[in-house]
C-alpha cells in the first residue's frame, strides 16, 4: 500500500488496485491511519496489509468511495490508555471532536460554541502541542489529522489549560 503522485495528484496502489487518494494520513512509522479512495474496483478490508482496518463503503454519484481506518486509533473509549487520532472533515473540526472527547473524559463541563470556538483557535496556531500531533493530508485537502497523547499525568488541570488557556 503506497501513495503516488502523477501530475500533483496523489494516488494509491493498494493490493494492485489503483485508487484516487481523497484523504491520506500517515503517522510516520505507524504507517497510515486513516484513508479516502476512489475507485472503479472496491477497495475490501482484505486488501488493506494488517486485520486492523474497518472499511466503508459509500458513493459520491457515480463514484464508488471507500473510507478505511485503523481501528484501534480510533476507538475512543472514556478510558483509553493509549494514542487515539481525530480525523474532521477539517483541521478544526478534528479538534472539536478532539475537545468534545477530553471533556467527556475528564467530567469537564463546557459549551458546545465554547469548544467550536477553541477548536476554530487552535486550528489556526502553527505547530504541534507536545499532546497532539498533527498529521497533514498526503491527499487532496489542507486539513490535518490530529493525534493525541495520553500519559498517564493528563489530568483535569492540563486538559482545562488546553480547553481554555489562551496562551499558545
Amino acid at each position: 500500500m503506497h501513495l503516488i503522485r502523477i501530475r500533483n495528484r496523489p494516488y494509491a496502489v493498494i493490493n494492485g488496485k489503483d485508487f484516487a487518494a481523497y484523504r491520506w494520513f500517515d503517522a510516520g512509522r505507524a504507517g497510515p491511519l486513516f484513508i479516502q479512495v476512489a475507485g472503479r474496483t472496491p477497495l475490501h478490508r482484505e486488501d488493506l496489509p494488517t486485520d486492523d482496518w474497518l472499511v466503508a463503503q459509500s458513493h459520491a454519484g457515480t463514484i464508488r468511495v471507500t473510507t478505511a481506518w485503523r481501528k484501534q486509533w480510533f476507538d475512543h473509549r472514556l478510558d483509553a490508555t493509549r494514542k487515539l487520532a481525530f480525523a474532521g472533515a477539517s483541521t478544526a473540526g478534528a479538534y472539536y471532536l478532539l475537545l468534545r472527547y477530553l471533556t467527556r473524559r475528564f467530567g469537564i463541563t463546557s459549551e458546545d460554541a465554547n469548544l467550536i470556538a477553541r477548536a476554530g483557535e487552535l486550528a489556526g496556531r502553527a505547530g504541534n502541542d507536545h499532546l497532539i500531533d498533527r498529521v497533514a493530508d498526503a491527499g487532496l485537502t489542507d486539513s490535518h489529522l490530529l493525534v493525541l497523547d495520553l500519559p498517564p499525568y493528563l489530568d483535569t488541570t492540563r486538559v482545562t489549560e488546553l480547553l481554555f488557556d489562551p496562551t499558545p
